[in-house]
């Protein structure tokens, strides 16, 4: 065979054959190189003009770097990461077709106006005065340059006068604020009598033959739900994390990341005395040093004219006196020190607290630990849960699964509700979403069905079997007769109570007064605070609101609260006026016109993208966050 082809390949027909498929290779090589050359850049067009993805991405890198120190270190999830993206990728296209409408109406930003708004920005400022150093120092702490800042202050400064003609004109009219009005603040009052189901008297125990009639008439009540034992095995990165082990080294290094984005700045709470001359300084220190307290010194202060000042937990730039800062934070706590020259006096003080302004260095480190920890658990859990599933498909049952691939495993029986037959919650591990999986899955289940891996919340992985199913069955009038009794005497004191409610409100609406039907059933009357349709009062249901301003005054009503009856009469109606609620109308004018203004400014500019033909493109996108 091998002679055969040797001399096949002396032939004219093979060597054509190879320059042909040389030729092809030649071709897609070459045809690979130019498609990579001619590669797509543009993750969306606006106005038929290209946006580069660098410009989304530029965006959400900055979001996901101030993402992962909010987290102390941690990496957002895919779908924390696509939210991210998305934000950003919203923001450029903003600001794109709000661009594109400024270039075609001529809306620009003049250098004084920008130099002006960033000289007045607070953190550029050195005692008041822009500060260049300050300026360059704080962008690149937040890790963007002066070119990029600069032409995002340019196009905010455009931005707020193209938006800003378009909403000066947006408010709500005063008939609109005046039925708004209305109806958010008047007022209501009511008297009410409640009826308790505690305070009815409880019935004697009726004949069991009437026991067993309330236990046939109510089988829903008395019916053991259908029960399903099973075999279950958890793959979970929450349940194995507690049990990796974590480098310290790595938690320290994580936690230095931590302090230096969130920097701990000392703190002192003081108590200070400001005196006028020495001799009362001295007076005041030694009264305070031999016990007086703070009270005591208040009163003291002013007997000699001093001011009494207490700073809570106070930086020294905080404090408004140099030489007193300094001698704050040099003093004993406890100790009172003094005098201490000032520009306006003597001081004399005590600091009664030290602290920091930054996190607890041992809460932070711990909760790095743990996200460490569950990282870890995570990447181990991606690597067994392949053998999890080729065990799992090789038919190995669940009791027989490998030992050492961090499975939490139990048996058990539980209900639909995934309740243990004694009523209480069956003990699987993990946290509510894992548990209802687990419950869902166990009930979609059929006995000796094979055991499947299914997906569970936060990365889990999980598997079971039904042994065995127990269907609904009413249970016996004996093993369930305590329940019963109690069952059927909670209803006769909840018909009593209603009763009892029902009465009264036939009298009211006879023409009674509630006053006048409750004091000759022995009952008390409470008039409620003023009930709004935004603000129950304190003692009234959010049921009854609604009930309340549908009536007219004198009319009454009665409903069934959790601890009995409550019957109620409208007494008094009162309309809210502009004029005697001044703030609460101008408050409503405000969100109002903020609310009106924002759907303006949506509208807006869901009006330029539709007009400009905004166009993103899906595949490019998800190149960003994945």
């Amino acid at each position: 065979m091998l002679v055969w082809v040797r001399k096949l390949l002396d032939s004219w027909i093979a060597r054509g054959f190879f320059v042909v498929l040389i030729a092809v290779f030649v071709f897609w090589g070459v045809s690979n190189v130019v498609t990579l050359i001619g590669s797509n850049t543009a993750v969306a067009h606006v106005g038929g003009k290209a946006v580069d993805i660098s410009a989304v991405q530029t965006e959400y890198q900055t979001a996901l770097n101030q993402a992962e120190q909010s987290a102390q270190g941690q990496q957002p999830d895919i779908n924390q990461r696509q939210q991210i993206a998305s934000e950003a990728l919203a923001d450029v296209m903003r600001e794109q077709v709000l661009q594109f409408e400024e270039q075609r109406l001529g809306v620009g930003a003049p250098d004084a106006a920008i130099r002006q708004a960033i000289d007045a920005i607070p953190a550029f400022q050195t005692n008041g005065v822009f500060d260049k150093a300050k300026f360059a120092a704080v962008l690149a702490q937040n890790n963007t340059s002066p070119d990029r800042f600069i032409g995002q202050v340019k196009n905010s400064l455009a931005d707020r006068q193209l938006v800003g003609s378009v909403l000066s004109g947006v408010a709500p009219t005063d008939d609109l604020l005046d039925q708004l009005f209305d109806f958010i603040a008047e007022q209501r009052f009511a008297e009410t009598v409640t009826i308790l189901f505690a305070a009815q008297q409880a019935p004697k125990t009726p004949a069991d033959a009437v026991l067993q009639r309330y236990w046939r008439n109510h089988p829903a009540d008395f019916t053991a739900p259908q029960y399903r034992t099973i075999k279950l095995v958890i793959l979970s990165p929450a349940l194995l994390a507690p049990s990796e082990s974590v480098d310290q080294t790595n938690i320290d290094a994580a936690y230095a990341r931590v302090a230096e984005a969130q920097p701990s700045v000392a703190q002192r709470s003081v108590q200070v005395l400001v005196v006028g001359d020495l001799a009362a300084s001295s007076r005041l220190q030694s009264a305070w040093t031999h016990g007086a307290s703070w009270s005591d010194m208040q009163a003291m202060a002013k007997k000699f004219g001093a001011t009494a000042v207490r700073l809570d937990h106070a930086q020294q730039a905080q404090i408004p006196s140099p030489s007193l800062g300094a001698a704050v934070f040099a003093a004993t706590p406890g100790a009172v020190v003094g005098p201490v020259a000032g520009p306006a006096g003597m001081f004399v003080f005590k600091v009664t607290d030290v602290s920091t302004s930054g996190p607890d260095a041992e809460t932070v480190k711990a909760q790095i630990k743990q996200q460490l920890q569950l990282q870890k658990a995570q990447a181990d859990v991606a690597q067994d849960v392949d053998n999890l599933q080729d065990a799992l498909a090789g038919q190995t049952p669940l009791d027989k699964l490998p030992g050492n691939i961090g499975l939490v495993a139990l048996q058990g029986t539980l209900d639909a509700n995934g309740n243990a037959q004694d009523g209480t919650p069956a003990p699987i591990p993990g946290g509510d979403a894992l548990k209802a999986a687990v419950v869902k899955a166990a009930f979609a289940a059929q006995v000796n069905d094979p055991a499947q891996l299914m997906n569970g919340p936060d990365g889990s992985y999980f598997a079971l079997t039904v042994d065995s199913m127990t269907q609904p069955a009413l249970q016996p009038y004996d093993q369930v007769q305590a329940k019963v009794l109690s069952a059927w005497k909670a209803q006769e004191i909840s018909r009593e109570a209603e009763v009892n409610a029902a009465d009264l409100l036939a009298q009211v609406n006879a023409g009674k007064s509630l006053d006048d039907a409750a004091s000759a059933a022995g009952d008390s009357v409470a008039m409620t605070p003023a009930i709004t349709r935004n603000a129950p009062a304190s003692g009234v249901t959010s049921q009854m609101v609604p009930v309340l301003f549908s009536l007219k005054q004198g009319q009454a009503t009665m409903q069934q609260t959790d601890t009995g009856f409550v019957v109620a009469q409208l007494k008094k109606i009162v309309e809210p006026t502009p004029a005697q609620d001044p703030g609460d109308y101008a408050q409503l004018q405000q969100a109002m016109a903020k609310s009106l203004q924002n759907d303006v400014g949506e509208s807006f500019l869901a009006g330029l993208q539709t007009r400009d033909k905004v166009s993103v493109d899906q595949k490019l996108f998800a190149q960003i966050y994945q």
